[in-house]
Parts: structure tokens; C-alpha cells; sequence
């Protein structure tokens, strides 16, 4: 990681995710979501190919069910899959809320911190670093879009309950492919022979070892809390103008209310008799 090679590309991706939002922006949201589709499929069938054919010997035709499309950016298929097939302006909504942040942030992060074996194959490494690339430049280009598309603290809402949801599911599925063989020796002792492991979401262990912040130096409930803490905050942080304008809505909105306690009493005229004497005044 932040290899000669890793730096290179890096440099390459922020320069493509800068050509790819310039050319996005003027583009509408249908068409951001049919050229995602497109780039999708091709990434997939590249990716799905190449560990097939990778892993021949072994698997014989099966994908690893470590290379399963439930990963946060990975997911983001199926999303993009619903944002072109349906038509429910809601669901369209809560998906883009939802991959603002996700999108954002996750490419970014898998960016930064490449799996191992994206970096063994000149293929697999183009497909993995444009499709994140792809990804960012989606989100950057929703938060280009702000003014136009509107978001709302209900938005913020909606993407912490989709990542919390996504979280949670992700310890199901981990747990659905997770394989242990056992053999049974002569003596009756069972010994295990091969074990698989995933970590979908990055629930079960640090997307790398020896990072400073999400690492088990504590134990996995430490590490999961800080992993937790990371996605809100990398979320607020997405939401952060909606969420001071509302902020600031509120206090205008309060302010009306105090405004009659505080505002100085107007006198009025005594009333006078009808008689044309002076007022009658009490005392």
C-alpha cells in the first residue's frame, strides 16, 4: 500500500474521476444511471471471468464466494441495477441517499486501501480502480447537484438506517457462506482441513492490517464500534450543509414565536368620556 505502483494509480483515478465529473454534470440523472449500468456489467463480467478462470483448479467454474457482489461499493450494482429498472421516484430517492455517501466515501476508502489481489493482475486492476473511480465521480457529481436535487435531513436519516440495515445483513451473509470441512481421523478426532472465510463490509476483520484507527489491538468489539463511528461520521459529514440549514431553519423558525415576549409594550390612547371631561383614571 502507497507503493511507487499505488501512487501512480491514484494520481491516475483522481485525475479521471475529475474528467469523468466534467463531463457528468452536464448529463442527466437517467443517463448517469444507464452509463453506471453499462460500466457495472462490464466490471462484473471482467471480475466474475478472471476469478473463475483464476481459480479453475480449485473451484472449477464457481466464483470464490469471497468475490460475492455484498461489499458496500460492490452492492452498489444492485442499486444501480433498481435506479434504472424502476420507476418509484421514492425508491430512486432513497437509493441516491443512500450512495451520496456510500459511493463517496467507500470508493475513496478502496482507493486508498486496495485489497491484495487487485494489484496482481494488470486486468483486474484496471477493473477495480476504474470501477471505484466510477463510483466517486457518481457521488461527487450528486454533490454537485445539491441545489438541484434538494437534500434534506430526511435523506441523512434514510442513509444512516440503509448503512445500519446493510451492516447488520452483512453479518447473515457472512455467516450463510462461511465454511468449515472437519475430517474425522481413525481416533475418532475431528481436525479441520480447510476453512473460508469472508468479510463482507469489513465486519469481521480490518480491511487491512496495521491501519492506525480500525485495527483489533483491542478486540473485535472496539473495532467494530470503531468502524460504526467511522460510517456516521463519514456520513454527517456528506450531510452537513442540510443538516446546518436545518439547524439554522429551526432557529428561524423559533424566533417569530419569542419575538411578541420581548418586544416593547405599545401605549395606547386613553379612551376619553363622552362628556368631554378628562379620562377616567383608576387611583
Amino acid at each position: 500500500m502507497f507503493g511507487t505502483k499505488h501512487i501512480i494509480l491514484i494520481i491516475a483515478c483522481v485525475a479521471a474521476c475529475t474528467l469523468m465529473c466534467v463531463f457528468l454534470r452536464k448529463l442527466s440523472l437517467k443517463k448517469w444511471f444507464r452509463l453506471l449500468m453499462y460500466v457495472g456489467i462490464v466490471s462484473e463480467t471482467i471480475k466474475v471471468f478472471y476469478y473463475i478462470l483464476a481459480n479453475e483448479s480449485l473451484y472449477g467454474g464457481y466464483l470464490p464466494k469471497t468475490d460475492l457482489p455484498f461489499h458496500l461499493c460492490s452492492v452498489q450494482l444492485i442499486f444501480i441495477a433498481l435506479l434504472n429498472f424502476t420507476k418509484s421516484e421514492k425508491l430512486h430517492r432513497t437509493l441516491m441517499s443512500f450512495m451520496l455517501p456510500t459511493c463517496l466515501v467507500g470508493g475513496f476508502a478502496a482507493i486508498l486501501i486496495p485489497t491484495s489481489s487487485s494489484l496482481n493482475s494488470p486486468l483486474i486492476t484496471f477493473q477495480y480502480f476504474t470501477y471505484h473511480t466510477a463510483i466517486v465521480a457518481f457521488a461527487v457529481c450528486l454533490l454537485l447537484k445539491s441545489k438541484e436535487i434538494g437534500w434534506t435531513v430526511k435523506d441523512y436519516t434514510t442513509a444512516l438506517k440503509m448503512l445500519a440495515f446493510m451492516g447488520f445483513l452483512a453479518f447473515y451473509v457472512n455467516s450463510m457462506v462461511y465454511d468449515v470441512v472437519e475430517l474425522t481421523q481413525e481416533g475418532g478426532e475431528k481436525v479441520v482441513s480447510y476453512v473460508s472465510r469472508v468479510n463482507f463490509m469489513y465486519v469481521v476483520d480490518p480491511p487491512k492490517e496495521g491501519l492506525p484507527f480500525l485495527n483489533k489491538d483491542h478486540g473485535w468489539l472496539v473495532y467494530f464500534m470503531h468502524l460504526a463511528s467511522t460510517g456516521i461520521i463519514a456520513v454527517t459529514l456528506c450531510y452537513i450543509k442540510p443538516i446546518i440549514n436545518a439547524i439554522k431553519g429551526t432557529g428561524k423558525k423559533a424566533a417569530p414565536e419569542n419575538a411578541p415576549e420581548n418586544a416593547p409594550e405599545t401605549l395606547t390612547a386613553p379612551e376619553t368620556r363622552q362628556d368631554g371631561g378628562a379620562p377616567d383614571i383608576d387611583g
